[in-house]
């Protein structure tokens, strides 16, 4: 942002501090001068203005913080005479707010008999020294206003408003009607919405609050009665109304930030005596000036131990109070606690706690005065449980060859739609997103990793194992529900010995990881329920319970979504770490002392329908099982010729084994056929070579 050196002179009485003197200090209270330029009037220097800091934005604002950094007298320079002529402005035009709550206040004052003439040389150099372009008299009063004191103003020909039932021209800051359209000062015609704030005359929106005016009431070569409008608005709905129609102005710029409220009618006066010194005419008399909401003042204390312990050093009241009050607070000494009572200057909205006040003092003392010390050896207090486990859940996929990801927990909304149901309630949209990627938080961290697996399928990368441990979002009565959880994703083909024929990621690879995962950080009895969630695919998803209670899912990707990701059956899982947190025993310590016997391993082939979950059948098989069978696993699962539609051949291993003796074959194949009796139970279960 540009400003001219001999402008903020204006306000700095005295001889004129040196151009390098200047650009130093105002760098070390923040206002980083990043480059300099010489125009027809002088200096030119380029500064950064944070977006907290709206009041810096204009020359008195930057130049009031000049004059603390130098340490020397800010004053305002001396204003001419506002002359006002006998027609009261009342009897001209009226203004009034429909919408306290987008606009506090709204001003306006009324300039009669002008003639349009360019503005005086000095004003034109100025806009062009900060690379704005002079257009006329009236129009450029209101650039200088803006540049001088932070003030957007608007310029209306009064003729061309439309008149209400008392036959004066009026201004109303409402909100836009369905249907309403509005053609804006560069030509384009935009329909509006009940969202945006509109300034309207008695039939018609003549402009956008905070952001641009219409053409069609626009002054030009034949306007000879002005009505100038100053107001003061909504950030939020100036940042909404100005994204929505794709706009950025000075205005909006300031009033998305924070302006002033307390400027309008200081503005239109500065306006006014611009306007009458170039175009000659006669102001109204007296200003109107609407107030519907009073925004009060805000007042803090600085306590002085406060401010001592945070800076680590001492500082005297009565110099924190010299810094503050050259900044324009106001600091009296506090009734209540040793230290100041400091009364807000209207323009810096940014400062609302005690903290900001030590930051003000600070910057402008210096941070080079901070004493250097070294941290203290106090014992770091205990995190939370969930952070602790969150290390030990990423240490165990990291463990089992997954790669971590770290993605936004803002996503578009047409991305987390498909998950919409995964988190509780409905999605959680706010109300000033960044852009439509950045509008919705996401129901569960898979959409993260799914926008990082497409990002490396796109550049080659198919074998892909990542993991997040993030967080899901779901409003339910208005409540914002946040969890932690962690999310994985398994693309491509599944590691295997370089010798094998690779296979793609199935069901199996997914559960598996998960189950793995569950009992390396304690959490046991976790079974997989199968489950028909929107996302995943039929017949190959599934709930993970926990006695009794669903604490995630896991599944192949539903196809049509996985294809719109650039993936083919990916295989995902989102674990409630949240809920499993309260699951977790204590790992053992020990292990037990193999056995001296050796064991024997028996099969089973069992034919069962597709439906029927695996941990049925290693219930059939462990109930009523002797004492030695010490696992049950499952060697391999057929579909294909010889098996009918619908059902799967999985050939289950059972392992028998003694710490006291060696086992007869006799007595393992007899527990074997009790165990094939106990499958053969189960409806539409069939065993390979028992009957």
């Amino acid at each position: 942002m540009k400003f001219l050196i001999p402008w903020l002179h204006d306000y700095l009485p005295g001889e004129p501090p040196s151009t390098d003197t200047l650009r130093q200090r105002l760098t070390a209270v923040g206002f980083i001068v990043e480059g300099a330029e010489e125009a027809a009037l002088g200096t030119v220097f380029d500064v950064e203005i944070t977006a907290n800091r709206p009041d810096g934005m204009n020359h008195r604002g930057l130049a009031r913080e000049a004059a603390v950094a130098l340490g020397r007298a800010f004053a305002e320079p001396p204003a001419a005479t506002l002359v006002e002529g006998e027609t009261p402005v009342e009897a001209l035009a009226a203004v009034t707010i429909e919408e306290p709550a987008l606009c506090s206040r709204f001003s306006a004052r009324v300039i009669e008999g002008i003639r349009m003439e360019p503005a005086s040389e000095k004003v034109r150099q100025r806009l062009e020294a900060i690379d704005l372009s002079p257009i006329s008299a009236p129009v450029d009063a209101t650039n200088h206003v803006l540049w001088d004191i932070g003030q957007p103003l608007h310029a209306y020909d009064l003729d061309k408003l439309a008149k209400g039932t008392d036959g004066r021209p009026v201004l109303v800051a409402r909100r836009a009607r369905p249907g309403e359209t509005l053609r804006t000062l560069d030509g384009v015609l935009r329909t509006l919405t009940p969202e945006m704030l509109v300034i309207a005359d008695a039939e018609k929106p003549v402009g956008l609050a905070g952001v641009m005016g219409g053409l069609d009431t626009a002054i030009s070569g034949s306007t000879t009665r002005i009505l100038l409008e100053a107001a003061h608005f909504s950030p939020q709905v100036v940042r909404k109304t100005a994204r929505a129609v794709g706009l950025h102005t000075d205005a909006s710029h300031r009033f998305e930030r924070g302006a002033d409220p307390a400027t309008t009618r200081e503005g239109l006066d500065r306006a006014a005596r611009l306007i009458v010194a170039d175009c000659g005419g006669t102001i109204a008399r007296g200003t109107l000036h609407v107030v519907a909401r009073e925004i009060p003042s805000r007042s803090i204390t600085l306590r002085s131990k406060r401010r001592n312990d945070v800076l680590g050093m001492t500082l005297p009241d009565d110099r924190c109070a010299t810094v503050l009050d050259a900044l324009g607070f106001r600091p009296t000494p506090s009734s209540s606690a040793e230290g100041v009572d400091v009364t807000v200057p209207s323009w810096r909205i940014d400062v609302e706690a005690e903290i900001d006040l030590i930051e003000e003092v600070i910057r402008c003392i210096g941070y080079d005065h901070l004493p250097e010390t070294l941290p203290g050896g106090g014992v770091p207090a205990a995190s939370a449980p969930i952070v602790a486990f969150e290390d030990s859940v990423r240490d165990r996929c990291a463990g089992f060859g997954f790669v971590e990801a770290c993605t936004y927990s803002f996503v578009a909304t047409a991305e987390n739609e498909p998950f919409a149901s995964a988190a509780p309630g409905a999605p959680v949209v706010l109300e000033n997103p960044l852009g439509e990627p950045f509008t919705t938080l996401r129901a569960t961290p898979v959409v993260g990793l799914l926008k990082t697996a497409q990002h490396n399928v796109r550049r080659g990368l198919f074998d892909l194992a990542l993991f997040e441990v993030g967080r899901s979002y779901g409003r339910t009565a208005e409540v914002v529900t946040e969890r932690n959880r962690l999310a994985l994703l398994l693309s491509g083909t599944s590691s295997a010995h370089w010798s094998a024929n690779p296979r793609p990621v199935d069901f199996f690879d997914g559960s598996g990881a998960v189950a793995s995962i569950l009992a390396s950080v304690g959490v046991s009895g976790a079974s997989f329920e199968p489950a028909e969630l929107p996302f995943l695919a039929s017949g190959r998803s599934a709930r993970v319970v926990h006695r009794g209670l669903t604490v995630g899912w896991v599944g192949v990707l539903d196809t049509a979504l996985a294809n719109s990701w650039d993936l083919t059956d990916p295989v995902v899982a989102d674990l409630d770490l949240s809920a499993l947190l309260g699951a977790v025993e204590e790992t053992p310590s020990s292990v037990g002392i193999p056995s001296r016997f050796p064991g024997s391993d028996v099969d089973l082939t069992v034919q069962h329908p597709t439906s029927r979950p695996y941990r049925e059948l290693v219930a059939a098989v462990s109930e009523g099982a002797p004492a030695e069978l010490r696992e049950i696993g499952a060697r391999s699962r057929y579909q294909g010729p010889g098996v009918p539609e619908g059902f799967v051949k999985t050939t289950l291993n059972l392992r028998f084994g003694s710490a006291e003796r060696s086992l007869s074959r006799e007595e393992v194949n007899t527990w074997r056929d009790a165990a094939a009796k106990r499958l053969l139970g189960l409806p539409e279960t069939r065993v390979d070579g028992i009957s």
